[in-house]
């Protein structure tokens, strides 16, 4: 026997939006505020960072995505005008490995990296800093304690419009047998829901980073976290270092859009400035 509670979730679950116009969907995008990644060519391909989007960057080169993870955040602080940024606050929900990686208990940010990332986009870090939150998870469980703690972030602050969740599929990855990495796969299932849900009613974007599937064939590898995370993702990109080019640099795949032709492909220029690597 149902209660009225799951009842309550099943209507809500089952039930379809409202039926809008071609006009209207029309209108709505053309106000739809847009976001720079910082690179022109990524730009050109996924049509920059929209609000109430849900983007996921995946892939194994971990450095050029912790790089891509300042930058969103720099670019979240930006203005609109000129800078093309959301001229908003921005939260960071990083997940690091606590039990496999005993001597690196950090919650992500270096100050040193991000203040350099901020004065080559023009910014004062301060500012910066002053329109960020952080908090990292160490555990799966830790994971729904945090993305509550996010829900309730975004519920009583209207200026945040940006979601970077670091390293989503980490405890996925590091799972060592089946039961653990279904056990973390259905927590990524309920944290997402959670998130997800606050993010569209409130049009907030999220950019999330994850890891490439190992078990997976073809050229281009799928995303870790199972079909779930695949549907829920409204952009997919992966990003796969371009080990044949002289220059440094990296190529970004299309995997999934909203009303874009995939698989599409661009190469990302990099440059190495104070010991970071920013897309050209």
């Amino acid at each position: 026997m149902y209660n009225n509670n799951m009842l309550n979730q099943i209507q809500q679950q089952q039930q379809l939006p409202t039926m809008q116009s071609a006009l209207d969907a029309f209108n709505a995008y053309q106000n739809t505020l847009k976001m720079s990644t910082g690179s022109a060519e990524l730009d050109s391909l996924i049509d920059s960072i929209q609000e109430g989007i849900f983007y996921l960057f995946y892939g194994t080169h971990r450095i050029i995505f912790d790089s891509m993870v300042y930058r969103f955040l720099v670019q979240c602080v930006l203005p609109i005008k000129c800078e093309h940024g959301f001229e908003s606050m921005a939260i960071c929900f990083n997940n690091s490995n606590y039990n496999n990686n005993r001597n690196i208990r950090t919650t992500f940010l270096n100050p040193e990296k991000i203040g350099i990332i901020s004065k080559c986009a023009g910014i004062d870090p301060k500012i910066l800093f002053k329109n960020l939150f952080i908090q990292t998870a160490y555990s799966e469980q830790q994971q729904i304690s945090v993305a509550e703690q996010v829900v309730n972030l975004i519920e009583s602050n209207e200026n945040i419009k940006l979601l970077v969740i670091n390293q989503l599929t980490r405890f996925v990855k590091d799972s060592r047998n089946k039961n653990k990495k279904k056990e973390a796969a259905n927590v990524l299932k309920k944290v997402l829901g959670i998130v997800c849900r606050i993010c569209a009613k409130n049009k907030v974007a999220i950019i999330a980073t994850g890891d490439a599937n190992p078990t997976s064939k073809g050229i281009i590898p799928r995303p870790l976290g199972g079909m779930y995370l695949k549907h829920a993702a409204n952009v997919i990109v992966n990003i796969k270092e371009n080990s044949k080019a002289y220059i440094p640099s990296f190529k970004a795949t299309l995997m999934k859009h909203q009303y874009q032709r995939t698989p599409k492909a661009v190469l990302l220029s990099v440059k190495k400035t104070g010991g970071i690597l920013f897309l050209d």
